[in-house]
């Protein structure tokens, strides 16, 4: 599996904190960098970790879909604990409702299986600020003749009471 920056794109990167030393105490924790997020975030969805995916999603919820739906924090993880919507969505493409016939004849598939399963994988991260709130968008671009589906997965984070929170799967 190929990881790398997709061209064009801004990473960065954190030093790694040594473990004999504890760093003071601070109004505000730094936070983990876009970077760092992106390998680890990737990494939850590439394990099937539905658990910890719940651990980014705000009690303000998130927006899913092209039309940006509110779904309540409740809501995702009533869906996550009986594995419909976007539990199937995220990591188990047996469960995926198909409403209509895909142009590319391929099944569909779960982002999980798309980040695992795929001839090629490419992952980004790139931090903005957007009305004045810091945002950390996560890509992956995947190439896979077996499933239909995006070519390109996103994540928008914005990060807020100390730590990037998932503010919409478009």
């Amino acid at each position: 599996m190929l990881i790398a920056v997709l061209p064009g794109s801004v990473a960065f990167a954190q030093a790694p904190s040594s473990p004999e030393k504890e760093a003071p105490a601070a109004d505000s924790p730094k936070p983990v960098s876009p970077a760092v997020l992106e390998r680890e975030f990737f990494a939850v969805i590439r394990n099937g970790d539905a658990l910890k995916f719940l651990s980014y999603i705000s009690e303000d919820g998130i927006h899913l879909g092209r039309y940006a739906d509110h779904t309540t924090r409740a809501e995702i993880e009533d869906q996550l604990t009986h594995r419909t919507g976007l539990y199937c969505k995220l990591f188990d493409s047996a469960c995926i409702q198909v409403g209509s016939k895909t142009d590319t004849g391929g099944k569909p598939c779960s982002y999980r299986e798309l980040l695992t399963h795929s001839e090629k994988v490419r992952t980004a991260s790139t931090e903005t600020t957007r009305n004045n709130v810091r945002q950390a968008i996560l890509v992956a671009e995947v190439q896979n003749q077996k499933c239909a589906g995006p070519g390109l997965i996103d994540f928008i984070f914005n990060y807020q009471q100390g730590g990037w929170k998932l503010f919409s799967i478009p």
